[in-house]
């Protein structure tokens, strides 16, 4: 998943125990965090060996755990998030759709399922469940950037701008997601490329990189944006420092 996957889990257990030292202690992980019902100690416990890369260990246990509790949305939806640390996204789309339709409501389920359907190339489904997942929790800003990457895919431009200015918005400047916000700058400045705006595009980019500057591919476009632009010395600037990432990171840092 993008990069709030770390912080959305960690919303998930907040209502566990309070926010503790690796809980987010802002306003908009607090409002998200209130809205999703609380896992117990022994689903919390499976949520960790996920965290860990025991998935077959933390599937057994949840096995056990439904056959004494029933099929809870929570246990269903940690089924699918099992399958999802393991790329594999087709069982977990199926057990994200049964979360989706047990209880207690558990808004988690519908942005996973919004992930594990973009990456099993079903854009229809997987807008449909970004959008569900607004409707339940609409503080989450990496929901709306997976609308705008399924409307960008689909050419639907003015609509992928919207969200990912929408997903901005929700990240607001300056907080703990600061490579989600490069993320969504990125593609505003891709949207503006696509439409021959050199200018804003490489204005966007540089607000991109100032968030986070470990994104090669916004390092590559600047090179290019730059060099048409006629400013060699920043093209060069930033091929010093997308090589530079190329080395440290070889398989790359996804936008």
């Amino acid at each position: 998943m993008r990069m709030s996957f770390l912080l959305l889990l960690l919303m998930i257990l907040s209502p566990v125990g309070g926010c503790g030292n690796d809980a987010p202690s802002t306003s908009e992980a607090n409002r998200a965090a209130a809205s999703i019902p609380p896992l117990d100690d022994q689903l919390a416990t499976i949520f960790r060996l996920i965290e860990q890369d025991e998935t077959g260990a933390a599937r057994i246990r949840l096995r056990n755990w439904m056959d004494a509790n029933g099929e809870d949305a929570r246990a269903l939806f940690l089924f699918g998030l099992a399958y999802q640390k393991e790329k594999r996204y087709a069982p977990a789309a199926e057990w994200f759709d049964r979360s989706a339709e047990a209880l207690p409501v558990y808004p988690p389920a519908w942005h996973f399922l919004g992930w594990s359907r973009y990456y099993l190339g079903e854009p229809r489904l997987s807008e449909s469940a970004f959008l569900r997942h607004l409707e339940l929790t609409p503080d989450e800003a990496d929901s709306a950037y997976g609308l705008g990457l399924v409307m960008l895919d689909d050419g639907r431009i003015d609509e992928a701008k919207h969200r990912f200015e929408q997903s901005i918005e929700l990240l607001g400047v300056g907080g703990i997601r600061q490579e989600q916000l490069a993320k969504a700058l990125f593609r505003l400045a891709q949207i503006e490329e696509l439409r021959g705006d050199d200018v804003e595009a490489r204005r966007l980019l540089e607000l991109s990189l100032e968030a986070s500057d470990r994104v090669e591919e916004a390092w590559f476009r600047l090179i290019h944006i730059c060099r048409r632009l006629g400013d060699e010395s920043a093209a060069q600037q930033a091929r010093a420092r997308h090589d530079e990432l190329a080395t440290q990171f070889p398989h790359g840092v996804e936008p």
